[in-house]
């Protein structure tokens, strides 16, 4: 048995509270609740039932091949951290890293933080334990704005043996769509003194398919010119985030009209901590670079969900407290790998969207990063391109912004 002092299970229990649902995801409002979750012993047994339950339908669907020895000690470390936060025990039977990786396991298979595939422009309910937020998506006022939403998300794919696609994209213009610029450094090439040039043998291209079992591609389009991205370049291992990770592409074709082209919330209040959140667009596997050393989180999450890396999803969450100022957001939402270039808006903004999501960390501070997209409008670009600011992109282009 493994004992735990005061100090750790503090931190372990700062870092998994608030992303516990009350009572394992059958909350039915989002304001129930506040005061944290209930971790009696029935609560923690319902909990660990709905992820064991999670777990053997993912099985059932073909979503995991996932090793059931696997599953059943994840279930075991999840009950046992479970009631280490709760106060009811000290000792665990394993160390503190699988503890914590399994209860990252249940806050994603517990209706507390999901994660939904997306078919056919919606999420799919059945694919991820909804608790209240299936209510809360499933509002009347919010189903078709939502659904806008998501048919504005895209991925960039690539030709390449090893890397299929690039990353997540969404629509801003009929024919412009906003992505990282980390992305774009995958397949866009920036010589020093030089304009930046697509690298027409990876063939870009900007497709609003890859559902999990749903539409392989729907109405792709070439990428076809580099018009904004932030100045400095992204290094690649570890984040500044005093970078603009920015850039917006010029696609070769506008898309059908029955995609509508997303516009940009501004206004102080749009981030918010506690302000509720999802994200959209297609999670990646975690790269060992950018992690540093692969953590025990990181393991178990790709045996159990390795067969659902690049495809379409919406994942609601909450924005969480910030230390790095007003053009940088944090989210809690489960993005599983790494969603980069994908979308970050408000349920009380929609169809706005609030930011771009650029990065997480994987330590024992799990948080996520975006760019609130109102507080980066006037930032310089890189020289030599169409525009030089996100405002006068916008301006130029014809993108909508709403102040809030």
């Amino acid at each position: 048995m493994e004992r735990h002092d005061r100090s750790s299970i503090e931190s372990l229990a700062a870092e998994i509270m608030p992303r516990l649902s009350p009572d394992g995801g059958a909350f039915e409002t989002a304001e129930i609740g506040r005061d944290g979750p209930d971790l009696s012993p029935s609560a923690i047994s319902a909990r660990i039932e709905r992820s064991e339950e999670t777990l053997r339908r993912a099985v059932e669907m073909d979503l995991t091949a996932a090793d059931p020895a696997l599953t059943r000690q994840v279930l075991v470390n999840g009950r046992e951290g479970l009631e280490l936060i709760a106060g009811q025990r000290d000792r665990t039977h394993a160390p503190m890293a699988a503890v914590a990786a399994a209860l990252e396991v249940i806050v994603r298979t517990d209706g507390s933080r999901p994660s939904f595939l997306v078919r056919e422009d919606a999420p799919d309910f059945a694919t991820s334990p909804a608790g209240g937020w299936a209510d809360l998506f499933g509002d009347p006022l919010r189903e078709a704005e939502v659904r806008t939403a998501l048919a504005a998300v895209g991925r960039i794919d690539i030709t390449h043996p090893l890397m299929p696609y690039a990353g997540t994209g969404w629509l801003v213009a009929p024919d412009v769509i906003v992505t990282n610029r980390h992305v774009a450094q995958l397949f866009v090439a920036f010589p020093e003194g030089e304009a930046p040039r697509l690298r027409t043998e990876l063939d870009p291209r900007f497709d609003f398919g890859h559902e999990f079992a749903g539409r392989d591609s729907a109405d792709a389009r070439p990428l076809r010119e580099l018009l904004f991205c932030g100045a400095r370049a992204i290094p690649p291992v570890g984040i500044d985030h005093g970078c603009l990770d920015l850039a917006v592409f010029r696609l070769a074709a506008p898309v059908p009209e029955t995609r509508r082209p997303l516009a940009l919330a501004e206004g102080r209040r749009v981030a918010l901590p506690q302000t509720q959140v999802f994200v959209a667009g297609y999670p990646a596997r975690p790269d060992p670079a950018s992690l540093g050393t692969v953590s025990e989180t990181d393991r178990v999450l790709r045996l159990l969900f390795d067969k659902l890396w690049g495809f379409k999803r919406l994942a609601p969450g909450e924005i969480t407290p910030s230390t790095l100022g007003g053009r940088t957001l944090n989210h809690d939402a489960s993005t599983l790998g790494g969603n980069s270039g994908s979308l970050v808006m408000g349920l009380d903004s929609l169809p706005f969207v609030t930011g771009l999501h650029y990065g997480g960390s994987w330590g024992g501070d799990r948080t996520n990063w975006a760019h609130v997209l109102g507080a980066v409008l006037d930032e310089p670009g890189l020289p030599g391109l169409p525009h030089t600011t996100l405002a006068g992109l916008c301006a130029a282009e014809g993108i909508a912004r709403k102040a809030f």
